[in-house]
Formats: C-alpha cells, sequence, structure tokens
C-alpha cells in the first residue's frame, strides 16, 4: 500500500459534512488497491475454484466474477515450455516430451482449435514480446490469466544483452530491429532510463528544471503555422551536426501563451542566422515565446548518466550507467506500445499478469491518435474485463474503442507515459463505449512523456461508471470526461464516486483532478459525488523562464495559472457535483459556460485560490430554453486566503441568473472582496462583501460563522 492509502482509509470515513437543511452524505473508505488487486488474482488464477469469488465478498469489486465460472479446458504457457508439446501440463513431465506451450500466440491458436470455454494459464517467469499478440471474435469468452501463486511478467520489448564497455565509459550493445522501427524506451532493472537530451533531466526531479525557452520571434509566427516552428535565444542550442533524429519536446496549447499540453516533435531543420527550430508539427497546437522545451534523439546529446541513444543504423544501443553494478543488471528495451490486441473478443478476461516495458507511443498529437495506443487495447469488443494485473512503464495503460461494458477493475497502472486508462471511441466513426465501469485502480504517476493526459479518459461512454479509485501523481487530469468534439462523442449518465485523488495538474497550467466536457451543449444528467480530492496544482513558466508560484491564482490576468480540484467545462450542463472534500488544492470548483448545475453538500478547505469560480466563456451569449442558473446551495467552505475572493462569477452576458449562491456556510478570511461578480450587481462594484452579494439578490441564507 502507498503512503497516501493508509492515511486515505483514515480520512474518508470522517467526511461528513455538518451543515443544517440537508446534509451531503457520508462517505465510504475504498479498498486498499493493492489488496484488491491480490484478493482479484487469487480468485481469477487458472486454478481457482469457482468458490474463490467469495474472496471478494464485501469489497466494492463483489460482482466482477459473475460470468466467469464455469468448466474449462486450461492451455499453460511457460518460458521453459515448447511450442511442439500440448501445453495441457504445468510443467514438463519426467520423460521431458510434454509440457506447457512456450508462447501465448500458440495457447490462444490451441484454444481456438479445440472452440468452446478455454483458458491460457501463463506460469512464472520472464516473457519477452516481439509483436503485439492479437485476439479475435475466435476468441470470444477466452480467459487469458496467471496460475495460481504465481506472476508472469510480459516484457514489451526485447532483453538487451551482451554489453561491451568503449573507451569513452559508455557501454554499447547490438540490438537488431525491423526497418523504420526504434527503440521507444530502455529499462535498467525495471526503471525507465532517459533517452538522450538537452537540457540534461534534472538530477532531483523538479519540473522546473531542465528546459530552454523559446525566444520571440521577428517576424512573429503567424498562428495559422500552430507550432511548426520557433524560435531560441542565441547561444541556447548545442551543436548538432546531424538534425536526424532530432525530436522536440514543447510545451503549448490551444492558443500562443496557454501550456496545458505538450508535442513531441520531428526536428526538420535548424536555422542558426536565423534562431529559428523547424518541426514536423501541426496547425492545431501552439507555441510561442516562453513555451518551454528540450530535444532529445542525437547522439551528440547523450553526455549524462542514466541517457542512452539508439543507433538504427548500426543496431546498437549507447548507454552511459548510472553506477558500477550496470554489468549485472538486467537491461529492456521497449519498443511495443501494444501488448495484448482485442478486436471483437467478445467477454474475454485479462486478469493477474504483469505487462511493462514498453513503448511510450500514445498521446502525443503527430502522426498518432490522441489517445491511441494501449498496452491492452479492446476494439470492437463487448464484455471485456481486464482484472487484477499490474502493467507499469508502457504508453497508455488500458485503452478500450468502440466496446460495449468494459470492466477495469482491481488493476494497479504507473509510470506510463500517456493515460493511465482510456475510454471512447475513433475519430471518424464515434461508435461509443457505453456501459464501462472502471472500479477500484490503482493509477499513479500518469503523463511522464505526454503531459496532456488523465489518470482515467473517457468520451463516446454513456453510463460509465468511475467509482472507488485511487489516483496520484498526474500531469493533467485524474478524471477527465466528456466531448472533444461535439455531439459525436457526448457522454450522459456518468457517475464519478468515492475516488481519491492526490496530486493532479502537476504538470501543466490548465487542469484539475476531475473534469467534466459538454461541447454539444446540452444537460449530461451526470453526477460528481463524495470524492476526496487533495494537492492539485500547476505548473507554469512566464515568457523570461520564470515560473508562477504554486498555489497562485489571480482571477484579473492571463495567461496565468488555472487549477481545478472539480470543475465542467465546455458548455457542460446538467452535472450534480455533490458531497465532496477538496483540500489543500488551488480552485475548488469550477464551472464554464454550461448550465443547470448544482454544486451542493461540499466541504472545502486550505485552498490558495477561489472555492467556486463560474465563467460563461465558452457559452457567452448562449441560453437554450431550458437553462436554469447553476446554484451552488449548502456548502461548508473554510476560507484560508485573502489574497483572492471566495467566489469569483464572470458572467457579463447573464447578470445574476447565471448563478445563483444559498445556504452555505463560510468561515475563516472573509471581508469586503471576497466576492466578484461580473456584471456588477453589487453596490460597492465588482467586489463585494457576503452581505453585498445578497443584497444583489445573488444569495439566500448563506452565513459566515465563527472558524472552529
Amino acid at each position: 500500500m502507498s503512503q497516501h492509502s493508509g492515511l486515505i482509509l483514515v480520512i474518508l470515513p470522517l467526511m461528513l459534512f455538518p451543515q443544517s437543511g440537508n446534509p451531503a452524505p457520508l462517505g465510504t473508505a475504498i479498498d486498499a488497491p493493492e489488496r484488491l488487486q491480490m484478493l482479484v488474482r487469487e480468485a481469477t488464477c487458472a486454478e481457482a475454484s469457482a468458490t474463490s469469488s467469495a474472496k471478494l465478498d464485501g469489497t466494492s469489486l463483489s460482482d466482477v466474477l459473475s460470468s466467469s465460472t464455469g468448466a474449462r479446458t486450461i492451455f499453460y504457457v511457460s518460458p521453459e515450455g515448447k511450442d511442439s508439446w500440448s501445453g495441457l501440463l504445468p510443467s514438463a513431465n519426467p520423460q521431458g516430451g510434454d509440457g506447457p506451450f512456450a508462447s501465448i500466440e500458440r495457447a490462444r491458436d490451441a484454444a481456438r482449435e479445440k472452440g468452446g470455454t478455454n483458458t491460457i494459464a501463463l506460469g512464472r517467469g520472464d516473457y519477452y514480446l516481439t509483436q503485439p499478440i492479437v485476439f479475435d471474435s475466435r476468441d470470444a469468452g477466452l480467459i487469458l490469466t496467471a496460475r495460481c501463486n504465481e506472476t508472469p511478467i510480459l516484457h514489451g520489448g526485447l532483453r538487451v544483452s551482451n554489453w561491451s564497455q568503449q573507451t569513452d565509459g559508455r557501454w554499447a550493445a547490438a540490438l537488431k530491429l525491423p526497418p523504420d522501427e526504434g527503440v521507444g524506451d530502455l529499462f535498467v532493472n525495471g526503471v525507465r532510463q532517459t533517452r538522450a537530451r538537452f537540457p540534461n533531466a534534472p538530477a532531483d526531479g523538479d519540473p522546473r528544471k531542465g528546459w530552454l525557452f523559446a525566444a520571440k520571434c521577428e517576424p512573429a509566427v503567424d498562428m495559422s503555422e500552430g507550432n511548426t516552428r520557433f524560435c531560441f535565444h542565441t547561444g541556447d542550442l548545442p551543436a548538432v551536426d546531424d538534425p536526424s533524429g532530432l525530436v522536440v519536446d514543447i510545451v503549448g496549447g490551444f492558443q500562443p501563451g496557454s501550456q496545458w499540453g505538450n508535442d513531441t516533435l520531428p526536428v526538420v531543420s535548424i536555422d542558426g542566422a536565423g534562431r529559428t527550430v523547424h518541426t514536423n508539427g501541426t496547425g492545431y497546437f501552439f507555441t510561442a515565446e516562453g513555451s518551454r522545451y528540450f530535444l532529445t534523439g542525437a547522439k551528440a546529446l547523450l553526455d549524462a548518466p542514466g541517457e542512452w541513444w539508439y543507433d538504427p543504423a548500426a543496431g546498437q544501443v549507447q548507454y552511459i550507467p548510472v553506477d558500477q553494478s550496470f554489468p549485472n543488471s538486467v537491461v529492456a528495451a521497449g519498443v511495443l506500445p501494444t501488448f495484448f490486441k482485442l478486436d471483437g473478443a467478445n467477454g474475454m478476461i485479462v486478469s493477474g499478469l504483469e505487462l511493462r516495458d514498453g513503448a511510450p507511443e500514445g498521446s502525443g498529437k503527430f502522426y498518432t491518435e490522441t489517445r491511441g495506443f494501449g498496452a491492452i487495447r479492446i476494439e470492437h469488443a463487448d464484455g471485456v474485463k481486464i482484472l487484477g494485473n499490474s502493467i507499469e512503464n508502457v504508453g497508455v495503460g488500458v485503452h478500450v474503442t468502440e466496446s460495449k461494458d468494459a470492466l477495469i477493475a482491481g488493476n494497479v497502472i504507473a509510470d506510463v507515459a500517456g493515460n493511465g486508462i482510456y475510454v471512447g471511441t475513433n475519430y471518424g466513426t464515434f461508435l461509443k463505449s457505453n456501459g464501462a465501469r472502471i472500479l477500484s485502480n490503482h493509477i499513479h504517476d500518469i503523463g511522464k512523456v505526454y503531459i496532456e493526459t488523465a489518470g482515467i479518459w473517457f468520451q463516446a461512454a454513456d453510463n460509465v461508471t468511475i467509482a472507488d479509485n485511487l489516483i496520484e501523481n498526474t500531469a493533467q487530469f485524474g478524471i477527465s470526461g466528456g466531448s472533444l468534439w461535439g455531439s459525436n462523442d457526448a457522454v450522459y449518465n456518468a457517475v464519478i464516486e468515492h475516488n481519491v485523488i492526490h496530486n493532479a495538474n502537476q504538470q501543466t497550467a490548465d487542469g484539475g483532478a476531475i473534469k467534466m466536457m459538454g461541447e454539444q451543449g446540452d444537460p449530461l444528467n451526470s453526477t460528481i459525488r463524495s470524492n476526496l480530492v487533495t494537492g492539485t496544482g500547476h505548473l507554469m513558466n512566464r515568457a523570461d523562464g520564470t515560473f508562477w508560484p504554486p498555489g497562485y491564482e489571480n482571477t484579473s490576468e492571463w495567461p496565468s495559472p488555472i487549477s481545478w480540484a472539480i470543475y465542467t467545462d465546455g458548455k457542460a450542463s446538467g452535472v450534480r457535483i455533490e458531497g465532496n472534500t477538496l483540500s489543500g488544492n488551488v480552485a475548488a470548483i469550477g464551472i464554464n459556460g454550461g448550465w443547470s448545475n448544482l454544486v451542493t453538500g461540499n466541504v472545502i478547505t486550505d485552498g490558495s485560490g477561489a472555492a467556486f469560480r463560474v465563467d460563461d466563456g465558452t457559452g457567452r451569449g448562449w441560453r437554450p430554453p431550458w437553462a436554469r442558473p447553476n446554484r451552488i446551495e449548502e456548502n461548508v467552505v473554510s476560507v484560508d486566503s485573502d489574497s483572492g475572493p471566495v467566489a469569483y462569477v464572470n458572467a457579463p452576458d447573464h447578470g445574476p441568473g447565471y448563478a445563483q449562491f444559498a445556504r452555505n456556510r463560510y468561515s475563516g478570511n472573509l471581508n469586503n472582496k471576497s466576492f466578484r461578480i461580473a456584471p456588477k450587481i453589487m453596490r460597492s462594484g465588482e467586489f463585494g462583501s457576503l452581505g453585498d452579494l445578497q443584497k444583489a439578490g445573488a444569495d439566500t441564507g448563506s452565513v459566515v460563522v465563527p472558524s472552529e
């Protein structure tokens, strides 16, 4: 169990919100994720009896095995097996003439030949995969799992051995790959190493270090050029004779000055005289003066312990070890973004496996579908269950596309380049992934390469339930859902409840722990309730390369950091945000552009920004006939900062009809500037006290109580 898990299990039972009138519901403790993972593995391992599902009784996963029992033929796989054997024995017989298969593909084919309901059981040991293993409609109902009390470890690439030390202190090893394929990541004893880069990665891991900052271009780059080029300061870039293979990782956003994502862009050329880097970029994503970046992928940049570089022409990996123990280390080259592809394999179960050391592709905007890939990728396969697995050091953990009733439960997903879990659709077809359940997973350290990502990202997924997950340390979002493309990928009747999210939005200037989108502009009928959110932050630099301080919020300036614990965006309407505990975040709850949202029964403490921030920016001038005011009622707010407003409403087109406050309880540092409302409906002007807000008719029955 992580350090945070024990704290969470203590805090959650105490989430009782003591206000009169309509108290919020009592929160319940989530199960410790690693304990659940162990129980799921015990209940789903190959030799487990049908009664083993009783181990999950009384937990949040008590019903996950409702359709997984029944007599099955077991085909065994082991690193010591042979594909010429029958696969019906878990280990070699005394005569050495029969035993388990050596490969999952052979076991899959044997199960297809037999027909009926079958299980593939993997024994302990390391499996190095060189290509994705594909399951299709012939594999419907197949269980792919571990033998009981054994842990099979699947690596998304090749083991690299026979290293030799070079005269310059580097080590080198031969690694031949197919044409046009490269090494996505290098892992030493299971730890991701650093692709050769400039500036070097900071030894202390400080995200504010290790960057260059783009210069102002003269003449300015037109917005239509996106990030196809940017300018650099004299003396910033190292000498690189050959830019082939060079990539720039650069931060930007939807418009110059914003910093809510990054791109990994191949460098086309570097114009030293014009101080310009030309990239194979896009017109969607913009960079500008101050955009932070670093370079990677060139041999000339290989100069620090822990860095590596792959020479595709020579078929060789070069590496600078961290310490003298390297010759005895296990080194894996991650080349696969996808380990298993389930395409049409309805009802298949994958459980109890460890997947690690894959390629990091999967969330950039160049040559990838922005939420793509996935160590386990499910396409057009209904009723699939992903249970009790450990997925680490991959591009995307689990990706579900246009597949109904997926269950993803009891997994641990960590150190992922992009999204932890994605449930959604393909651009262009827009078929839905309705009925997904994402339950009791531990998801942490997400967005290690691509920062515009989430622990759980969902779209085109009606009736999705996301509950009892522990999500920690994400680059942008803990949970993010809803439409990016309007009605094509809209989400309705989502329930996000009883999750614990700690330290979201650690790498971007615009994000938060839980976000619900509604670009299509109609009621979502969705609920965000009884979640615990702490430590939501931000990271944003100014044009001169200095960074805004942690927890900074100023509603009067742009660009500047924006960060919420929970918020709706893109005209999201009809969302109920109820009974959440939000502590130690920047802004607590935000509504951007939508109508008919209800914020009630939440407890907000220790924030550095506004408790409530309501802005009609994405829906300016838009008021559909069904619209009702956004209501903020019966919340308990402890105001710990006197430097900003408790509530900020910016709705110049809608006036007091856009947001109504009622029966909230405030304590702490309130003053005559605690509420900021535009248009200026209060007699004191744009800023005023709670009394001024009530006299203007925008609040009913809220009180300021003495601090306890």
